[in-house]
């Protein structure tokens, strides 16, 4: 995951926007609030199909 990666969680679109050590800043597009969500668990949110990536800034497109 990098800067700028947008995420769907529980139906909110989140953007990452900053790296703070072990955890993301994300800004929630849907209330326009920015949250600390810890990495780890936005990568076991990912595999287990809690989250969805929605665009990913490391991926080649």
């Amino acid at each position: 995951m990098k800067m700028n990666s947008k995420y769907i969680i529980s139906g909110m679109l989140m953007e990452v926007i900053e790296d703070a050590g072990d955890k993301w800043k994300l800004l929630n597009h849907t209330t326009y609030e920015t949250v600390l969500f810890d990495k780890a668990l936005l990568d076991k949110s990912i595999k287990l199909g809690k989250a969805e990536v929605v665009m990913d800034e490391s991926s080649d497109s």
